[in-house]
């Protein structure tokens, strides 16, 4: 019951915004704003022409949320094993993490170029600090008996992360990696519509100058579209990673 209440959710929410978008259509009109049936029909006329942008787009976010995943668990692995590195290195990630990513995009310009190299590092750029930072506090907060016990085997770096501290911070590190997922995409959009001849932010800004409402509603949908199953997928898997913490939990209690 719970789980088809939770599908249900997934429904609604496409429904109240196509609502939502009917609504303000009505109030602001062409050529502000299309109806969702032409942006619709726009979508399913010109996606054959749009594919190759949306592949190029989704290969450029793969590469940069791996490279943030491994990046920000590696540096998070590191820090929050050491309470004195911790304490010195977190304030630094949170106060680069607050500085505003486009301010300093022109130095990605100059160091890269239009190239889809400087893409993906200022999309990594946006994904990396989350899974660092909340990786340190997930590290930080395993049990220290834990550690203890892989000391007393003498267990290596690798194996203690993988039997130890992996599967103990694993419903922490699935949130981080889901916001690096969405920050990176945020990062991957905003390089494409300034600095790219290719992907998915490429169309918004020519459909922008154009004054293409529709086309640029349509792109907005595959957007949504992509965050929307991707965070879906992040959700199950944190899901079924509590599923399996609250299963150990109840054979540890009998």
């Amino acid at each position: 019951m719970s789980s088809a209440i939770k599908i249900s959710r997934w429904y609604i929410l496409p429904v109240l915004l196509i609502f939502l978008w009917q609504g303000v259509y009505l109030i602001v009109r062409e050529p502000a704003m299309s109806s969702p049936l032409q942006s619709g029909f726009d979508l399913f006329t010109n996606i054959h022409l749009w594919l190759k942008d949306i592949l190029f787009t989704l290969q450029a976010l793969l590469i940069s949320f791996l490279i943030s995943a491994f990046m920000g668990i590696l540096i998070g692995f590191f820090i929050g094993l050491s309470s004195f590195w911790t304490q010195t290195m977190n304030p630094i990630l949170l106060s680069l993490y607050s500085i505003p990513k486009v301010a300093i995009y022109p130095v990605f310009l100059l160091a890269f170029g239009l190239t889809l190299e400087g893409r993906i590092a200022f999309s990594v750029l946006h994904g990396v600090f989350p899974i660092a930072i909340i990786c340190i506090s997930a590290t930080q907060n395993v049990p220290k008996i834990f550690l203890k016990l892989a000391q007393s085997y003498r267990m290596t770096f690798w194996q203690k992360a993988r039997y130890i501290l992996i599967p103990s911070i694993m419903p922490q590190l699935v949130v981080g990696l889901r916001m690096a997922f969405s920050l990176c995409f945020l990062g991957l959009i905003l390089a494409e519509m300034f600095a790219s001849y290719e992907g998915i932010g490429y169309r918004l800004m020519h459909y922008t100058s154009l004054n293409r409402s529709s086309y640029i509603l349509a792109l907005f949908l595959i957007i949504i579209f992509i965050a929307l199953f991707f965070t879906y997928l992040f959700l199950l898997w944190q899901e079924q990673n509590e599923r399996k913490i609250g299963k150990s939990n109840v054979h540890f209690d009998s």
